[in-house]
């Protein structure tokens, strides 16, 4: 094995050495099981908002696209459950997987620009980001871009340093996924053009061949999602403009450099992280250039890659007064920990493997330790994303039915993040129909075959909209409590009105 495809992880000398790649896997991997680890042992509800049972619920229609957004969370969540059971730890691998994808597309990436060694650190970097783990398990539209966003950089930089039919055909692929994630990735490639016009080589590779079969490549794959988009009275086109045109001029300027400011210190433990990595004369020097690489811009594609999409989002959101979130941004921490790397070995500072590695493990196990911990003292508190009895309500409205009807639960609506709940948790899986608008929200449910077949109709107490919704369906109202046990804790019981659909008896021959 060449010395370029080695180095000693802190064993002793004449040891055998661990090659990088093989590094690299073990990385991912640890970071796949310790962020499964975490998604089980810190929360006993999902997001409080339900946007993971919503894509979830999405995946019971397979669809072109959803009144919300693009279809791609829904595709991956509907695929994966197809073959895991819907579980907690089933949710928390998938979230932890599509995380463990970006790393790998950000290795992808940062092979194009640094050598082995310093790819591995650009990776570990990431790997510690907010917007790369604790953010992360949160999977939704957002969080989809994670996996999609260091694949469609890495094999456009590919395509325009080496001209590749193969590489066009993938980069093409990679952007169209990236687009059916959410139409925020066109921040994304926006930027990789505008960093192809800015740098003559890759100007060039614009009017080749390949990049016309990348372009064409994209076309196809979002063609049919353009086609169901441009068909839709009320889709994610009207979602989004109801996003936009909401704040005052000076309001999204603010918004804007909030935005920025986030992506900008989120990534500061994974920067501390670096620091202890960098060794030699040079690593103060190397840590600065790494820490304060955003704001010092260069003539090199790795600074536009990086910083572009921030600056993109930032002048989108004051051309259209976008409420833009900070948690768009999450794939940005792919391409800010590959500039850091690139900025201090540039800056002539020196890596210590075995030092890295010796922080990575510190912070995993006390992230390990932390994890059930950090439930620990939710619960104590009462949080609604560990003490709400979304689990437990499911699992008696499953009952409920099955004592009533001897039938399977065959269908589920109410307020939106309960009945989703409902359909994810109950042993039944029931499908979902959108109560509000089915023909928006779930078109492909027939309101028929559910009055046919019957359901629950589940609702807060709270949400006054959806009992008067849920009466036009049903007169048999009822109340239900139940509560959270879990982990020695005995949380106070919640309140829910349900109604139950029976199903209708088939009219007899006349």
């Amino acid at each position: 094995m060449s010395n370029s495809l080695q180095t000693t992880i802190g064993v002793p000398a004449g040891t055998r050495s661990v090659s990088i790649p093989a590094q690299l896997a073990l990385l991912v991997l640890v970071h796949l099981l310790l962020w499964t680890w975490v998604g089980v042992t810190s929360r006993s509800n999902f997001d409080v908002p339900g946007d993971m049972v919503e894509a979830y619920t999405w995946a019971q229609g397979w669809q072109w696209g959803y009144y919300k957004h693009p279809p791609l969370s829904a595709w991956v969540a509907g695929l994966w459950f197809a073959v895991l059971p819907a579980s907690h730890f089933g949710y928390s691998l998938l979230s932890a997987f599509n995380s463990a994808i970006g790393l790998l597309g950000l290795a992808v990436l940062a092979r194009e620009f640094l050598p082995r060694n310093w790819v591995l650190l650009a990776v570990a970097v990431a790997s510690l980001a907010p917007g790369i783990t604790t953010l992360a398990m949160r999977f939704n539209a957002n969080a989809i871009l994670i996996s999609t966003w260091p694949w469609a950089a890495a094999l456009f930089v590919r395509l325009m340093r080496r001209g590749q039919a193969r590489d066009a055909v993938l980069c093409g692929l990679a952007c169209a996924l990236a687009m059916l994630g959410k139409y925020y990735s066109g921040v994304l490639l926006l930027s990789l053009l505008a960093t192809a016009l800015w740098l003559p080589a890759w100007r060039a590779r614009l009017q080749s061949t390949p990049f016309a079969l990348a372009v064409a490549t994209f076309v196809v794959g979002v063609a049919p999602h353009a086609n169901w988009l441009l068909s839709q009275v009320h889709g994610p086109l009207q979602y989004a403009q109801e996003a936009t045109g909401q704040d005052s001029p000076a309001a999204s300027v603010m918004r804007a450099f909030s935005f920025a400011l986030v992506q900008c210190v989120f990534p500061l433990l994974a920067f501390l992280a670096l620091r202890l990595a960098l060794t030699g004369p040079a690593r103060h020097r190397g840590f600065f250039q790494a820490a304060f690489s955003p704001l010092l811009p260069r003539h090199e594609p790795v600074w536009w890659l990086a910083v572009l999409p921030i600056l993109a989002t930032m002048l989108a959101t004051v051309i259209t007064s976008a409420r833009t979130a900070s948690v768009w941004g999450l794939a940005i921490a792919f391409g800010l920990s590959l500039l850091a790397a690139s900025r201090a070995r540039d800056a002539g500072a020196a890596l210590s493997l075995p030092r890295l590695w010796r922080t990575l493990g510190v912070i995993w196990v006390a992230v390990a330790v932390l994890s059930p911990v950090w439930w620990q003292a939710r619960a104590a508190i009462g949080t609604p994303a560990v003490a709400e009895p979304r689990e437990e309500l499911a699992r008696e409205l499953n009952a409920i039915w099955r004592r009533e009807t001897g039938n399977r639960l065959p269908w589920v609506s109410g307020t939106r993040a309960l009945a989703a709940s409902v359909a994810f948790y109950a042993a039944d899986h029931p499908r979902y129909w959108s109560l509000w608008n089915s023909a928006i929200e779930t078109p492909w449910v027939d309101d028929g075959s559910v009055r046919a077949e019957g359901g629950v109709i589940v609702c807060s107490t709270a949400d006054e909209a959806c009992q008067a919704q849920a009466e036009a369906w049903s007169a048999d109202r009822r109340k239900l409590s139940v509560a959270k046990t879990e982990r020695g804790f005995h949380f106070p019981a919640e309140s829910y009105v349900f109604y139950l659909l029976l199903p209708q008896a088939p009219a007899g021959p006349h």
